[in-house]
């Protein structure tokens, strides 16, 4: 599993300039899985997405390497 975790901006609940986005990549051969999430680490709100190989509305859906909340790239 890759996890990768960066400031993202601000809050949208509190708006402290607190809210990590953070990315994790699972690979097991036949799965992979994109999941970002965006939380505060002031007052705990937060915000996921998941992106599944074997999941065909959601591969054509999104870049899943991509945060679809603040748009960086992942890895």
């Amino acid at each position: 599993m890759l996890s990768n975790v960066i400031i993202a901006g601000s809050c949208p609940k509190c708006h402290v300039q607190r809210l990590a986005c953070r990315y994790n990549y699972f690979d097991r051969g036949d799965l992979q899985i994109h999941a970002w999430e965006h939380k505060c680490s002031e007052c705990g709100w937060r915000e996921t997405k998941a992106f599944r190989s074997d999941d065909a509305v959601q591969a054509t859906e999104a870049n899943a390497a991509q945060c679809p909340f603040c748009g960086r790239t992942g890895g």
